[in-house]
């Protein structure tokens, strides 16, 4: 998917293919009820946060779009699966906690905070997805805005993610520092 010398080049991909998926999807026509795409939402953030991202993969139709702007972008199950778990391997600390939510139609708009323990600890498990502590507790986390179309049956047919790619490596590099990890790059 990524390296980051190719940054810019993967962005820009990003956005283009991002700008075309969303003028394609923007007239579907058949709108789902709205608790039905709030059910898919906490199983997505469910399996954003247990560390199986098989699991967490087939929460996509076959094919999607699925767009990360430091990543990449993926069109299949098997291709979000074959990027995520090795990714997500390297960081399996890393939890995403949804801040505020908002469903329009089919579209879902989440911003969630990408946060790494504090190694002293927190009040709140800093985990804790359904009821989280205040985000002045933790010191490690980034926010990122995550846009995706439900498609029925509990699945998603695209996803964006809109976050600083620059941030996300700080904050990383900067817990493992404080953790006293080696830099797994």
């Amino acid at each position: 998917m990524s390296n980051e010398g190719n940054l810019g080049k993967i962005a820009y991909a990003g956005a283009t293919t991002a700008a075309k998926a969303w003028e394609a999807i923007r007239h579907t026509t058949h709108i789902f009820p709205e608790a039905e795409v709030e059910a898919a939402f906490q199983d997505y953030v469910h399996r954003a946060n247990i560390n199986d991202w098989g699991y967490y993969a087939e929460l996509f139709t076959d094919p999607c779009v699925y767009i990360d702007h430091h990543f990449g972008t993926v069109r299949s199950v098997r291709e979000i699966a074959d990027w995520m778990i090795p990714l997500m391997e390297t960081q399996p600390e890393m939890r995403f906690i949804p801040g505020w939510h908002v469903i329009q139609g089919n579209l879902l708009i989440n911003y969630n905070w990408n946060r790494w323990p504090n190694p002293e600890g927190s009040a709140v498990p800093y985990d804790e997805w359904r009821n989280p502590g205040p985000i002045d507790d933790y010191r490690f986390q980034f926010p990122c805005i995550t846009m995706c179309i439900y498609a029925g049956d509990g699945k998603f047919s695209f996803e964006e993610d809109i976050y600083s790619p620059s941030a996300y490596l700080e904050i990383r590099d900067q817990w493992r520092k404080a953790m006293g990890l080696e830099d797994a790059d």
